[in-house]
């Protein structure tokens, strides 16, 4: 077999056992705080700032600036040295689950323009 016809038969192999990849989630969006609990006690998160997903694949929180990607049901943060990634949960919403300083941490943005629904 020529050698050109063993690369098209492989080609055409690999295409039709490959799995498809699905489309990550759009989950672009301003998400703010809406809960926070440290192991236990929680409080009004109000005044955090907000994570900002721009459909561009960047973000911002604060000062923390960096690219997000979607890897199944998480979202992950590049500059994120602390939280870790996020839960992608239903009602628009990401639940960041850590523990800092031995403190169990859960804080829930949830998304204040998002179109998609999740």
């Amino acid at each position: 077999m020529p050698m050109s016809m063993m690369k098209a038969v492989f080609l055409i192999a690999v295409l039709t056992v490959a799995p498809v990849a699905s489309a990550a989630p759009n989950i672009a969006g301003n998400y703010r705080c809406l809960s926070y609990n440290v192991s236990g006690g929680g409080g009004s998160c109000r005044l955090a700032p907000p994570l900002v997903l721009n459909p561009d694949g960047t973000y911002r929180m604060s000062s923390e600036q960096g690219t997000w990607r979607v890897v199944g049901d998480r979202v992950h943060l590049s500059q994120s040295k602390i939280r870790g990634p996020g839960k992608l949960a239903k009602d628009n919403r990401i639940i960041f689950e850590y523990t800092y300083h031995g403190w169990q941490h859960t804080i829930t943005y949830g998304c204040t323009d998002c179109t998609s629904a999740r």
